[in-house]
């Protein structure tokens, strides 16, 4: 844990748009010409500089910097929503990304926070035994103390995927997703019918495609409650609960990296600047002593846009008087299984293929 904190303060929060932009900015490292070799090398010196970089992960100074990074890879991102009064980080979102053999393709596991599983060290509350709870009670159970909380949530997920460790983890904050929608002048989200939010409390929004401003946008992709059958113009194709946030997530993310290519976000070295700015300090990584020019260098070859979403095989569902996401036995079971089996062998594009139902489809 000796490793050197980076330059910029360290904040706190969620999900896979850090992925594409890293892909990204690999794209446009390779894709500079001679002429702009000068302002390039500042850019890497920027782009590192603004991304708080810190031991998350246990190995944390496995690899030296500017070394070779070799597939497969699987990286652990997390969506952590730290608010002032709050006495624990809370993971929103929780992901795994995984790029294969050859870095050229990722796919992306999307976790729900209340998959049901055995945790290592359910916290104090716990008396910091094991326990079988909601998967985001790994995270919860570090408290403010970012490194336990990663580590004990990467424990629970290589225990009950069978990976062997994680690669990387990358953590960004709400406020860095706010961040962006306001950098790119607000966010169009197609909302699959009428809701009212949790958060802004009250609020009520319409179904169809609008743009939206970073707290509305926020209050969208944060919403679970509305996914309910009750709700009137609910479907079953929209997802029950956290399912449905998940699915509004990835439409988020994409509808997001679609602004960015459309303002130049992505193909432009002084855009890509701005941007990682912008975000840098609401992003901390743990790349086991890389940095993430070398990532992005490293996911050169891998378009953005074709980053497929896969679900873990579950469904909701009620343990005593407490909802919970539950991997069913039977074809589920057998599902998820297959799943975990082509994390660990690099074969989750052959998986996808015959699961398609797993499969996110989102626009």
């Amino acid at each position: 844990m000796s490793r050197k904190r980076g330059t910029r303060r360290a904040t706190n929060r969620r999900s896979p748009i850090w992925a594409k932009v890293l892909v990204g900015l690999g794209a446009v490292l390779m894709a500079a010409s001679i002429g702009t070799v000068t302002y390039i090398k500042v850019m890497l010196n920027k782009v590192n500089n603004a991304v708080a970089t810190e031991c998350l992960l246990a190995d944390c100074d496995a690899h030296q910097p500017g070394e070779d990074i070799k597939g497969p890879l699987n990286l652990l991102l997390i969506g952590s929503d730290m608010r002032k009064d709050w006495v624990s980080a809370q993971s929103d979102s929780i992901m795994i990304l995984h790029v294969n053999k050859d870095l050229t393709a990722a796919n992306i596991i999307s976790i729900p926070r209340d998959l049901y599983v055995q945790i290592p060290d359910c916290g104090p509350g716990w008396g910091n035994n094991s326990c079988k709870e909601k998967i985001n009670t790994a995270f919860a159970a570090g408290g403010l103390d970012m490194a336990k909380a990663m580590q004990n949530l990467a424990q629970t997920l290589m225990d009950r995927t069978g990976l062997k460790s994680f690669d990387g983890a990358a953590m960004i904050n709400f406020g860095g997703f706010a961040d962006l929608v306001e950098l790119f002048g607000g966010v169009e989200l197609c909302v699959p019918f009428d809701m009212t939010l949790a958060h802004p409390q009250g609020t009520k929004v319409k179904k169809g495609c609008k743009e939206y401003d970073a707290e509305i946008a926020l209050g969208i992709v944060r919403e679970r409650y509305a996914y309910d059958p009750t709700t009137p113009g609910w479907k079953e194709e929209y997802g029950i609960g956290d399912y449905g946030r998940q699915r509004m997530q990835q439409h988020f993310i994409k509808q997001l990296l679609k602004k960015a290519k459309e303002q130049g976000y992505i193909t432009d070295p002084f855009k890509v600047g701005t941007l990682i700015e912008k975000i840098g300090d609401q992003i901390r990584v743990d790349l086991k002593g890389r940095t993430p020019v070398d990532l992005a260098f490293a996911l050169k070859g891998i378009d953005a846009t074709k980053i497929t979403t896969l679900k873990v095989p579950s469904e909701p569902a009620m343990i005593g008087d407490t909802s919970y996401v539950v991997i069913q036995p039977g074809e589920q079971e057998k599902a998820a299984e297959e799943l975990f089996t082509a994390l660990q062998n690099d074969t989750l594009e052959d998986w996808a293929v015959t699961h398609p139902k797993w499969v996110n489809k989102t626009g």
